[in-house]
């Protein structure tokens, strides 16, 4: 007969290994959450590793491109001040060394120290007694030598015809270039000065083509600097032509004391001849209006206005100047100062600028 105690027991087998059998599945689910909540919080310290040094490479390239674009600034900066530093030095430029309000006439360069210009080599050609300057020393005339001969001995021709009208054959003529530039129409004058004797002068703010006429025309050529105020260093009386192409063209300023400066110098009965807008240059420019060249240098006005609607309109300031007159505006005003004896039209293919010819009375 089975003990009872024994009976029991072998009845609790059963349950006891269903129990153990349980203990050991979960702990073994527990192992098995265990190492997959292990691997999951390293996964995800390695997602705040990976971030971390994600968001240390955009701070980064952020303090790179703030750095960069303060260095762009800056640049932009430095480069609006340097605009605006030539922009002042060109004012100050054009006020006091170009067309300067106290007396002072184009330099040769705008340095400390100045020394001789350097010059392109003189164009000799057969027939021409004096040289020309080399194209880049034409200040705005024809670089082609047979133009600028051509230009400088029509405009050379209009004043020894007035000369012929109102003076007469004529020894010894003093006569002055007024705004001579390289000596474009003034070297036209030289079979006078050999054959008469005539005395030729010239005079111009611009230094580098007083320069170069110093360097290249005979010593017999008197020609000097000259300045923006109306003086000129001739004594009373003392020339008897005084011609201009593009000068009162451009005075702006002034204009009437530079009419009784050259009246001084002139002689009793002598010539003042100088080339005026008028409204043919108007309509010339205006013709021309959408022309860089006239854009640069002219007043909106004028593209505006096919004829010219004014009496006299003078356009810009000391560096850049205009000046235009209604022909009948322009007798008017100069027979105040001197006696007027024509106002002719342009005179050949290369001008648009009327001639205004004058006599300084006895």
């Amino acid at each position: 007969m089975t003990h009872p105690l024994l009976r029991d027991i072998a009845l609790l087998l059963p349950p006891l290994r269903r129990l153990v059998q349980g203990r050991d599945a979960a702990r073994a689910e527990r192992d098995c959450l265990r190492a997959a909540l292990e691997a999951r919080i390293a996964r995800l310290e390695e997602i705040a590793t990976e971030a971390r040094a994600e968001a240390a490479r955009l701070a980064e390239a952020a303090a790179q491109e703030r750095e960069a674009q303060h260095r762009r600034d800056a640049a932009a900066r430095m480069a609006e001040g340097n605009a605006r530093v030539e922009q002042a030095l060109s004012l100050v430029r054009q006020e006091y060394t170009v067309l300067p309000r106290f007396g002072f006439h184009q330099p040769l360069d705008y340095e400390t120290d100045s020394l001789p210009p350097r010059f392109g080599a003189p164009v000799l050609r057969d027939g021409e007694a004096l040289p020309l300057p080399a194209p880049e020393d034409r200040f705005g005339y024809p670089a082609e030598d047979a133009a600028y001969l051509r230009m400088g001995a029509m405009d050379a021709a209009i004043i020894r015809q007035a000369i012929d009208r109102h003076l007469g054959p004529r020894e010894g003529l003093a006569l002055l270039d007024f705004g001579c530039s390289s000596g474009r129409v003034l070297r036209h004058f030289e079979a006078e000065r050999r054959a008469s004797g005539w005395h030729l002068h010239g005079v111009d703010i611009q230094a580098r083509p007083i320069e170069w006429l110093r360097l290249h025309f005979p010593p017999d050529y008197t020609v000097s600097t000259g300045t923006v105020q109306p003086h000129l260093a001739y004594p009373d009386n003392s020339l008897d032509v005084i011609y201009g192409f593009s000068v009162f063209t451009h005075i702006k300023y002034l204009w009437d004391m530079w009419l009784m400066e050259l009246r001084r110098v002139l002689k009793p009965g002598g010539l003042l001849l100088q080339t005026l807008h008028t409204e043919t240059a108007w309509a010339f420019y205006h013709q021309h209006r959408d022309e860089d060249w006239v854009r640069r240098a002219h007043s909106p006005r004028l593209a505006e206005a096919p004829a010219m609607p004014e009496d006299w309109f003078h356009h810009g300031d000391i560096a850049v100047s205009q000046a235009f007159w209604k022909a009948e505006t322009a007798r008017r005003n100069w027979s105040r100062y001197l006696e007027v004896l024509e106002l002719l039209p342009p005179q050949h293919d290369y001008s648009f600028q009327d001639m205004m010819v004058c006599r300084k009375r006895g």
